[in-house]
């Protein structure tokens, strides 16, 4: 009896739960036969092409507003975003469907609901990291169960490449899951009604062998680069957003770093890692340094840093810091992040993300490359004077100049030449709707030109990777201070510390100061304060601090703002917001449903 398997949004593998009798019944394949599907090499790379939709950008994935940072990073306007749930602690409204402030990239998006279309060409219209990810782990399964056998009038390079992407999409969709959710079951085969009653493992760690397995073939079976290769010709143009070699090294790493991390370790102490799974994570990180010097990859320029985030011209932003990112467009409403795009220069709209005092104080720090607390230049009546050079590259403060052609402001108008961030100014809640709330906006995502006075917005392409050369680096020298300590030699031929001062060196600072290099806990401070600057506001920072186990201390509870006059006569620091953090927040409880479906399949603590 010939099987047949659908092309189209399928029903998620272990999540065949809902109704799971029901659909078992059913054939799960009924579109195309298989053999058609892996008849060739174009039939089954449109097959994989399914698992490339089905990842999830943060940045992209809501309605016209991206709101990603829910740390203690950023603070948003209103109480109907769901970052003020994450706020609150109510973490259930990631699962109920009871309003706007449940569009987020956990669960749905805004213009579908509750059945996106996976195959949008917009990524807001597609499903969540729940949603998308458990369908994806079963695409892969049935690729790496299929190929083999049935993908006959094909290369090796090419029966290659299509097991490469599977082994790496079926590893990266359980890391996607499992970074939120907690330890969940690796599922290595296609699920039917014999199978699918799988319990949770106890730890995270349970399934850390899968994951290296999965990805050292998928490290072993990609290319380098697709243009290279012969079945890259086919598809010549097409090929930056396509998974490589170096892809699977880094996101090797990057599990085997979260594995080695305090909350996935099941430790309370936040320096306290796996020191054999951090040594492992530097010789994943090595191999991807190995292709780095191949050229294949390369820290992008001080002076040309924003390719990485944004472009022109309906243009991606790549350059050669891209490890690896969802493909799709953002030309239209999710090229609008929430943390600029309602200041009066581009719209009236009311809701908008502002910096938190609390973070740019903590974290960027001075232009001797010490913290604000430990720097003899930093002067509490000057908060803006002697920083870091990226807080002057990404951060907005009173009196920057807002747009660039200053004669395009006219009038009343004229007030929105320059930031007024000051209590009463044009730019400052509670003054007017469209204003930051905290004295700091963002300007990482966007050049000064983006506002309706320069007319520079149709085009504009901002792009959040999901992993970037400088994010290698900061992950390397996390490793590797555990691994081998903050300045000793590693396999890859630099120290943690060296990854760091490559960095500072980017930016002209200073690099990493002795005081911090004597003691170990001090330096993985100045390791995490290094990548809360180089990483701000990309969508990292609620994960990092749940890893570390430091959500429920009231240095990541508090949002602040900061209060000044015109003439910077005063400046007081404001509660604006306190997180509710307590031991359940570490993850994001699972769907009740689906957990009182079969004994072994547990909600996680205290949900």
């Amino acid at each position: 009896m010939k099987k047949y398997i659908a092309v189209i949004f399928i029903a998620a593998s272990l999540f065949v739960f809902s109704g799971c009798e029901d659909y078992l019944d059913k054939s799960i394949e009924t579109d195309l036969a298989i053999d058609d599907v892996f008849k060739n090499f174009v039939n089954a790379q449109g097959f994989v092409e399914e698992m490339y939709a089905q990842m999830v950008d943060y940045g992209t994935a809501m309605h016209w507003q991206s709101y990603m940072c829910l740390g203690e990073d950023a603070v948003g306007s209103d109480t109907w975003m769901f970052d003020y749930r994450i706020d609150e602690g109510r973490y259930w409204s990631w699962d109920q469907n009871d309003g706007m402030g449940t569009i987020f990239y956990l669960n749905r998006p805004w213009n579908n609901p509750p059945h996106p279309n996976t195959n949008a060409e917009l990524p807001f219209e597609r499903s969540g990291i729940w949603n998308s990810s458990w369908p994806g782990i079963r695409k892969a399964n049935i690729v790496i169960a299929n190929v083999d056998e049935l993908m006959v009038d094909a290369t090796q390079d090419e029966r290659n490449v299509i097991l490469g992407q599977a082994y790496f999409f079926r590893a990266f969709f359980h890391h996607e899951l499992m970074k939120f959710w907690g330890p969940l079951p690796y599922i290595t085969e296609v699920l039917d009604a014999t199978n699918w009653q799988i319990p949770r493992p106890k730890t995270w760690n349970e399934n850390v062998e899968l994951f290296k397995s999965d990805l050292k073939k998928a490290a072993e079976l990609l290319p380098v680069d697709w243009n290279e290769m012969a079945y890259g010709q086919k598809s010549l143009n097409d090929n930056q957003f396509r998974i490589t070699k170096g892809a699977a090294w880094g996101l090797l790493g990057k599990h085997l770093l979260f594995a080695a991390s305090p909350l996935m370790k099941g430790s309370k102490d936040p320096y306290d890692y796996d020191k054999q799974l951090c040594i492992e994570a530097v010789d994943a990180f090595n191999e991807l340094f190995k292709i780095a010097k191949t050229g294949r990859y390369e820290l992008a320029a001080w002076n040309n840093y924003e390719e990485v985030f944004y472009g022109f011209n309906y243009n991606y932003p790549l350059g050669k810091e891209m490890i690896f990112s969802q493909p799709g467009t953002v030309a239209w409403f999710p090229r609008f992040l929430a943390m600029a795009f309602q200041l009066a220069t581009h719209d009236n709209q009311s809701n908008m993300h502002s910096p938190t005092h609390n973070y740019i104080h903590n974290y960027f720090g001075m232009n001797d490359g010490l913290a604000c607390e430990d720097s003899p230049l930093y002067d509490a009546s000057k908060p803006f004077e002697n920083r870091d050079s990226r807080f002057y590259k990404w951060i907005v403060v009173d009196g920057d100049q807002l747009i660039e052609n200053l004669g395009a402001a006219t009038g009343d108008n004229e007030k929105h030449r320059y930031a007024q961030f000051y209590d009463g100014g044009a730019h400052r809640r509670p003054t007017t709707n469209v204003g930051t709330q905290t004295g700091y906006l963002v300007k990482k995502w966007y050049p000064r030109s983006f506002n309706k006075f320069d007319n520079r917005i149709d085009g504009m392409m901002p792009f959040r990777l999901h992993m970037r050369y400088t994010d290698v680096y900061l992950m390397f020298a996390e490793a590797a201070a555990i691994a081998y300590g903050p300045d000793a030699s590693t396999p890859a031929g630099m120290s943690s510390a060296d990854a760091i001062n490559a960095l500072r060196d980017r930016a002209g600072m200073p690099h990493v100061q002795a005081i911090y290099l004597a003691n170990p806990q001090k330096y993985m401070d100045e390791v995490r304060r290094e990548r809360a600057v180089e990483l701000s506001y990309e969508g990292h920072r609620w994960m990092d601090v749940r890893r570390w186990r430091l959500g429920e201390d009231m240095k990541y509870k508090l949002k602040t703002g900061l209060r000044f006059d015109k003439d910077h006569t005063y400046f007081k620091e404001e509660v604006i917001r306190t997180k509710v953090f307590d031991e359940r927040h570490y993850w994001l409880p699972l769907p009740q449903g689906y957990t009182e479906l079969y004994p072994g399949f547990d909600q996680n603590p205290g949900w």
